[in-house]
């Protein structure tokens, strides 16, 4: 088996307990989306499959489940098709600010039909996943768009700081946090608030969240610069394309050799940062750099799954460790 279907197939058999319940996520997904416009429709089909395995609405009901499963039910399976309506938006206008061609296997949206219908259906993909929270009992619109407001605070900060080739650790830990470890927290709040959780299950879920999904994004970054394409399964070498400074290379240039940080700063300020892509990997691999990030990213899991010792002992807990080790193996 492949790499790319190892790495599904393991996630599946994680999954595979709450199937029907993800099945229910996919088919409010589908109503929730649902346009008259036939051109349209065809379109969100098409970024539906951006979404890949489906984590942030599984979080939605693993943690509702490890809450209390009698109170998890159709009302969760509807909070995570608003996550996941939310997380696909932003991957669809992600795409053009990263000049992104590929996703999932799948072209984007902006290849496909231009800039000015991405943008335009991230923003249908937005307003239809806030249509369907605001008919949702509980205060979850008025969070929800509270989360989404952070996402795109982080957005603009990371777009701010392209080619700031100095940027500060704690700087990217911030645009990391809003621009995606925040929306895993929230899937993991609002499924533990909808079960009844307590203040201390709550706050432990959301925590877990965050930390997964600080981890996430760290090795999302590692695979951008070391990953294969043809695994990830969309256009790598967009960071620094763009001049993003991630982890390994906020640590590369601060350890490195200074003839060797000198000539990647070089490379990168002249906009030949992609076209150097190769030299660049292996002076960040070499120094150690991307194992440092890889490091890093499982100190966050680690730290993220001890917070799960508050809530009873169960299937759901301990399946939402395994999810916390698979952000780490993933290779896509």
């Amino acid at each position: 088996m492949s790499a790319t279907g190892s790495n599904k197939a393991a996630m599946e058999l994680l999954l595979a307990e709450i199937a029907p319940d993800v099945a229910k996520v996919e088919a409010a997904i589908e109503l929730v989306a649902d346009a008259p416009a036939g051109y349209v429709r065809e379109l969100v089909e098409h970024v539906r499959g951006f979404g890949g395995k489906r984590l942030r609405p599984a979080m939605v009901l693993l943690a509702g489940r490890a809450v209390n499963p009698e109170k998890t039910g159709d009302q969760h399976a509807r909070l995570g098709a608003v996550v996941e309506l939310i997380h696909t938006a932003t991957l669809v206008h992600d795409d053009i600010l990263d000049g992104a061609l590929m996703r999932r296997g799948r072209p984007t949206l902006h290849k496909m039909e231009g800039q000015e219908v991405a943008v335009l259906l991230g923003d249908f993909l937005l307003a239809s996943a806030y249509a369907e929270a605001a008919s949702i009992s509980g205060g979850a619109a008025h969070y929800l768009a509270h989360v989404t407001r952070q996402v795109c605070q982080g957005e603009v900060l990371q777009v701010h700081e392209r080619g700031n080739l100095d940027l500060e650790e704690k700087t990217y830990l911030e645009i990391i946090e809003k621009k995606t470890a925040i929306l895993y927290a929230a899937s993991c709040r609002v499924g533990a608030e909808y079960a009844g959780g307590t203040a201390e299950e709550i706050a432990a879920l959301d925590a877990f969240g965050l930390g997964i999904g600080m981890a996430f994004q760290v090795i999302d970054d590692v695979l951008d610069l070391v990953g294969d394409e043809q695994v990830v399964g969309k256009s790598l070498g967009t960071d620094l394309q763009r001049q993003k400074m991630t982890l390994p290379l906020i640590h590369f240039m601060r350890t490195a050799d200074s003839a060797i940080v000198a000539s990647v700063r070089d490379a990168l300020s002249s906009g030949r940062g992609f076209e150097m892509a190769s030299v660049i990997r292996d002076a960040v691999v070499a120094n150690g750099s991307v194992d440092a990030a890889r490091d890093r990213a499982e100190k966050m899991v680690v730290d993220a799954s001890a917070r799960l010792d508050v809530l009873r002992p169960s299937r759901e807990r301990e399946t939402l460790r395994r999810i916390a080790d698979y952000v780490l193996e993933r290779k896509r």
